[in-house]
């Protein structure tokens, strides 16, 4: 209850129907993760967007802003303005503390304030949940239920990430090449996962060397197509998931 009314009273409170926008320093930022109204949504997102194009891609947020900047502009179709933001190397940004010759997080981008300032762990939850797309189901902890949905970039060939889970490594590898757009995802003992595989038919998707199509025998079961992404149930195991010809813009050899 008391989160309604604080989500509420947020909504009442800063966002400027004439602009569209909740403001910029991590205002839009906050707005579309506690969730806004379904007839501002589009108007929030372009503002976001415009405002990561005034400031030359950089991030332009305080440090609760920050902890959500890179999902959330993957969540709502930016992921590419996620990439270049994480990959500046001039302030402000994480690559400048690192021309800076910084080994630690900062409280500041300049060179004030403290040098070890590492709460909420800036974009590092990006890196595995959206850019390599390893998740944790909410509503079944502990990896019980895992869910595969990458995000690839166009600058990036390939991405792995693994995870120790209680029952055992959970993990995943993308490669995009010239040719093909390939996933190789391990689900734990006792586990099961959503795997979404990029591409917008699914008749072109392979588990192995077979259609994942007809590998219900192999425990692949086809769900859905859902915005860009052909979606299977998987049982534990280790699959190999391969999109011919290669989907995602970009590929290289």
């Amino acid at each position: 209850s008391l989160a309604g009314r604080t989500k509420k009273a947020f909504q009442t409170r800063f966002y400027d129907q004439q602009k569209g926008s909740y403001g910029d320093a991590g205002g839009n930022v906050l707005a579309l993760k506690m969730g806004v109204p379904a007839h501002q949504y589009e108007r929030v997102v372009e503002a976001l967007r415009a405002g990561l194009i005034k400031s030359g891609g950089h991030l332009d947020t305080g440090i609760i802003g920050t902890r959500f900047f890179f999902e959330i502009l993957a969540e709502h179709g930016l992921n590419q303005f996620a990439y270049e933001a994480i990959n500046k190397r001039s302030e402000p940004g994480f690559g400048w503390w690192l021309e800076l010759g910084s080994t630690t997080t900062r409280e500041r981008w300049d060179e004030g304030g403290s040098y070890n300032h590492p709460m909420f762990g800036g974009g590092l939850v990006w890196f595995y949940r959206n850019l390599a797309g390893m998740q944790a189901d909410p509503e079944e902890p502990g990896y019980r239920h895992l869910v595969f949905r990458p995000q690839p970039v166009e600058q990036m060939d390939w991405v792995s990430y693994m995870n120790q889970t209680p029952y055992g490594e959970g993990g995943i590898r993308w490669k995009n090449m010239r040719d093909v757009f390939s996933m190789e995802v391990t689900v734990p003992v006792s586990c099961r996962a959503s795997v979404y595989v990029p591409t917008s038919d699914s008749s072109l998707v392979y588990e192995g060397k077979r259609r994942a199509n007809e590998a219900t025998d192999a425990g692949v079961e086809f769900v859905r197509m859902e915005e860009g992404y052909a979606v299977y149930e998987v049982k534990s195991g280790l699959y190999h998931f391969q999109v011919k010809p290669n989907p995602v813009p970009g590929a290289r050899e």
